[in-house]
């Protein structure tokens, strides 16, 4: 009776217990240890390292010296670099302020007049996002350029000498606005549909009560809608802002960052300091500042939430 008392009691069970829990611990390091690796292979340590690499002078060919912050300070007084600089933040400020109220407009559309002429548009509005940047690009010289582009030659066969005579990538003044409306028409598909699956989870109670107070068409967006997707309207801002910092193809596709230095971005910088001159350390400065900016901007746009949501 004894034996049976002690086999039964906590004592007895708890070794048991703690077997398990020690191979069940096992198991999940085990199942992560792949994708911790990974991620340490192929994330962290390439960050690690062109934080190393930026605080160096290499060309790929000699041994890397150490020359501090050197390669900061030759970036932020060069020209290039400021332009770059300056028109990541403009092309951020812009694409917040219109693309995202363009693909709010163009979502609400076509989810609050559904027909079989908005069917179709839903695929025609984000086709533009699934075609590579190089045919976007390729779309783009061929709309605007100065010679035989399409807007040049309907200019001149409608009499419109002020029009014709815009060199739309030629011109320094012109040149990023022009790259920026092929940009739009590109990146506007995603937030489009972004939006429109949002929107049509908004329950239909709600919508029928709107109807009851009277609330339609824009007042209806206004007060309903833009309150309900405000949090997805935050996450494209970030997007959009980050997306900035890294934008690279269709500037260097479409006018390789010129004229002069018009539409010069912070990565095609990257790309002409390691690639074109051969100055890695100067090139992973850049990527360091871009990883810092982006960084930045999420965590001051996540936190701006976090202080809404609690208060």
């Amino acid at each position: 009776m004894n034996d049976i008392a002690d086999v039964g009691t906590p004592a007895a069970v708890v070794p048991r217990r703690k077997k398990r829990d020690g191979s069940r611990t096992l198991f999940i390091v085990l199942m992560l240890l792949p994708a911790v690796l990974m991620l340490g292979a192929f994330m962290y340590f390439p960050i690690e390292e062109t934080f190393r690499l930026s605080l160096m002078r290499s060309t790929g060919l000699s041994i890397p010296t150490f020359t501090g912050l050197r390669n900061y300070r030759l970036l932020f007084a060069s020209e290039e670099f400021q332009a770059g600089l300056l028109h990541v933040f403009t092309w951020a400020f812009v694409s917040v302020v219109v693309q995202i109220p363009l693909a709010f407009f163009i979502a609400f559309s076509l989810i609050n007049d559904k027909n079989r002429v908005t069917r179709p548009l839903r695929s025609i509005y984000y086709l533009a996002n699934v075609l590579p940047s190089a045919i976007t690009a390729m779309l783009g010289v061929f709309i605007f350029s100065g010679a035989n582009g399409i807007i040049t030659t309907l200019a001149t066969r409608l009499h419109w000498e002020w029009l014709a005579r815009i060199d739309w990538l030629g011109d320094p003044n012109v040149a990023f606005w022009s790259v920026f409306m092929i940009a739009t028409w590109t990146y506007t598909g995603f937030p489009i549909i972004y939006l429109m699956a949002r929107m049509e989870q908004i329950p239909m109670e709600i919508r029928e009560a709107a109807q009851l107070d009277g609330a339609s068409g824009w007042s209806f967006a206004r007060h309903i809608v833009i309150p309900m997707v405000s949090y997805p309207l935050r996450i494209l801002a970030v997007l959009c802002t980050v997306g900035s910092l890294k934008l690279f193809e269709l500037p260097q596709l479409m006018t390789r960052g010129g004229p002069g230095n018009a539409t010069k971005t912070l990565v095609t910088i990257l790309y002409n300091q390691g690639f074109v001159n051969w100055q890695y350390g100067s090139a992973a400065a850049v990527g360091v500042i871009i990883f810092l900016l982006s960084l930045v901007f999420t965590i001051a746009q996540f936190s701006w939430q976090s202080r809404e949501a609690t208060a």
